[in-house]
């Protein structure tokens, strides 16, 4: 059988917990469809002798909410071997909106993420109202890395009560709102709802996020990925055991809309990273491909 992609020669650590073993990762289709002694042709062999072969790393906690916009990489995590991201953490997001809170939701990210304003205003291309939408919109723009959805409380507050939002608890009738916009979130694919309490957690006009004035809740899963199994999504990682990691110095690059500066953390000892069964990352560069898919719940 000729596969699309066969990677020969790794130590397998699968993500069960089982004893890493040597063996063959076979990819075909999107999936992972043979392990261990497959062998055969293929478009494309790794050999990773003296590597380990992973599941794709998925990371929980990202806040890539807007940088989806101009980043569809989604660096520096496709540098590092994730292949999944979780986004809409902290409560705080860029949907539901309307095109009056805009400002109120950029300034959101700028005091909780200090991402620059100006970065914002050029960078998001605002094509959403509505939870569903903004999933939509993030699904064209053609990710890399696989998108998973948390619903942030603070923008469904700010859509459903306004300047209100920023001093009280909803009422009944409030409440009632918000949970159907966050069920309409639900259906779509968000895999649930995330809020804060923490103090530092300050949004527009360095008042506390309107998520902090409510119950919160915040709990997902994420099928079919995560490990090297039969029948699992191909989201694998290649890295180097003895060098995994970042360089001990971040780096600045002026990569963001209208010349803005950020700095990164460069990785270390990852060879490759594959999603959905396309090289994404290779031997420290992005190879251009977009194979990510917004996953839902």
């Amino acid at each position: 059988m000729t596969y699309d992609i066969l990677i020969k020669n790794g130590t397998l650590v699968d993500g069960t917990g089982a004893p890493a073993r040597r063996g063959n990762v076979a990819l075909e289709g999107g999936r992972i469809v043979g392990l261990g002694d497959v062998d055969g042709g293929a478009d494309r062999a790794i050999d990773a002798h003296g590597c380990v072969v992973a599941p794709g790393f998925i990371d929980p906690h990202t806040h890539y909410d807007a940088q989806i916009c101009w980043d569809s990489a989604l660096t520096p995590s496709s540098w590092h071997g994730v292949t999944s991201v979780v986004m809409g953490n902290c409560g705080v997001g860029l949907a539901p909106c309307k095109e009056a809170a805009r400002d109120i939701a950029m300034q959101d990210l700028v005091n909780v993420e200090a991402i620059p304003y100006d970065v914002l205003k050029q960078g998001i291309s605002w094509e959403w109202e509505s939870f569903p939408e903004y999933m939509a919109a993030a699904e064209r723009l053609g990710p890399a890395l696989n998108l998973a959805f948390l619903a942030p409380l603070t923008p469904f507050r700010h859509y459903v009560m306004g300047a209100e939002s920023m001093e009280r608890a909803a009422n009944a009738e409030e409440t009632a709102s918000i949970r159907a916009l966050l069920g309409e979130a639900m259906d779509a694919g968000a895999f649930g709802f995330s809020s804060t309490v923490l103090n530092q957690h300050l949004g527009f006009g360095g008042r506390p996020l309107a998520c902090r004035l409510a119950d919160m809740a915040d709990f997902f899963g994420i099928k079919g990925r995560g490990r090297l199994q039969e029948g699992f999504a191909a989201d694998v990682t290649i890295f180097d055991p003895a060098t995994i990691g970042s360089t001990n110095r971040g780096e600045k690059r002026n990569d963001l809309p209208g010349g803005g500066k950020r700095m990164v953390m460069p990785s270390k000892g990852v060879e490759y990273a594959i999603v959905n069964g396309e090289i994404v990352y290779q031997e420290g560069e992005l190879t251009g491909a977009r194979a990510g898919e917004v996953l839902r719940s």
